[in-house]
């Protein structure tokens, strides 16, 4: 699991899965397909967000805002940042987004590293889609100050997010498995 790779030990951890009874390649298809205007709770918190400073359209992957560090076709996409996500504007460290290598080795104190993936497994009758958070702090000050971020969040939305996120391609697989389509 390249999520292990990335960010082996952590502070804080959030983990949601649904089985889903369609095969790997339909969930995975559905996971990249999924838009924004399926998921009505995300758009509607990412707009508050971003105050008004941009549209959030398009595939759910694509559309959030955290860059890509590794994508496994088929099984595995991993996003991940180093921020000070606590900021009223999340401050981004000095490395170069979307680069696993600089994610992985970066130490600086003062940051929190944030990851998440979303993996499709195969399963009994079906597959298994998990949407996993991973935080790591980089010392204690920042520790405190993204757990207080992290309470705000997680009754702002963000687990519910990741429900909306696992129904809708749910929804998505079940319809293109109902069709026929490979």
């Amino acid at each position: 699991m390249e999520l292990d790779r990335l960010l082996p030990t952590y502070d804080l951890r959030s983990r949601f899965a649904r089985r889903i009874a369609a095969d790997p390649a339909t969930v995975w298809r559905a996971l990249t397909e999924v838009t924004v205007g399926e998921l009505p709770v995300y758009r509607t918190l990412m707009r508050l967000r971003l105050g008004g400073r941009g549209r959030v359209e398009g595939p759910f992957v694509d559309s959030f805002p955290t860059p890509t560090l590794v994508t496994v076709a088929g099984e595995e996409l991993v996003k991940g940042m180093i921020a000070r996500f606590w900021k009223t504007r999340p401050q981004p460290a000095p490395v170069t987004p979307g680069d696993a290598d600089a994610f992985v080795a970066f130490d600086e104190p003062g940051w929190a590293k944030a990851a998440l993936s979303l993996r499709v497994t195969p399963d009994t009758g079906g597959s298994l889609l998990s949407f996993e958070t991973r935080v790591r702090s980089t010392d204690a000050h920042a520790r405190r100050a993204f757990r207080a971020y992290w309470l705000l969040i997680q009754l702002g939305g963000a687990a519910y997010i990741r429900i909306e996120v696992l129904r809708a391609v749910a929804r998505r697989a079940g319809r293109a498995g109902a069709s026929g389509r490979p």
